[in-house]
């Protein structure tokens, strides 16, 4: 079943998109080896500017909200969309977990990626974009996450985390790389191509 997307967004847009994101990215792995969470906000902005391209989802006007606050992208660029045409975008590594410094409601489109030095699931790809979520999410889904730094030993901003994250995902896959599966929690290559790969 085809998940359900935000008005006039397309699966050839998203699919548009990775192309260019896994292209981009591919000369920055080594951000992601110095600090794996400032890559993973940068697959973020990369979304952005490919879906500002290829859709009709367009980067907010206002540089300090698109940057800081919320949404990334409107429907037609509008400067204060309802949520159902709002649309943030988040990279990942983790396979359901979604985090925000917000609990707005309105569309959130996940990159779920992984970093491939050897180049194994996409021939001269490092960065792979294996799954793309796209979900709407209500104030109501967003749990406040309290920080686990103690007294005196610094802290972070306060993030939102979605309750029952697969629960909520299990439905909204708008992309997904056929040659990649979970296993223990992490994507990996799928046991019969590792296979043909090593026989070679």
């Amino acid at each position: 079943m085809a998940p359900k997307l935000p008005k006039d967004l397309k699966p050839v847009h998203i699919e548009k998109a990775v192309d260019y994101v896994e292209r981009e990215t591919a000369q920055l792995v080594d951000i992601y080896l110095e600090q794996a969470n400032v890559f993973s906000g940068i697959v973020g902005i990369y979304g952005i500017k490919a879906l500002h391209a290829v859709s009709p989802y367009k980067k907010h006007k206002h540089s300090d909200v698109a940057q800081q606050r919320f949404p990334d992208l409107s429907l037609g660029g509008k400067l204060n969309p309802p949520p159902s045409q709002a649309l943030e975008s988040k990279g990942s590594t983790r396979p359901w977990a979604i985090q925000s410094h917000y609990d707005h409601p309105g569309w959130y489109i996940v990159w779920r990626y992984l970093v491939d030095p050897t180049c194994s699931i996409k021939k001269d790809q490092p960065v792979v974009i294996w799954r793309v979520d796209v979900a709407f999410f209500d104030k109501s889904d967003w749990k406040y996450e309290t920080s686990r730094a103690g007294a005196g030993q610094g802290g972070r901003t306060h993030t939102f985390g979605i309750q029952s994250p697969a629960e909520k995902l299990k439905d909204c896959a708008a992309y997904v790389l056929d040659s990649v599966e979970l296993k223990g929690g992490k994507p990996v290559l799928k046991d019969k191509l590792r296979r043909d790969l090593l026989s070679q």
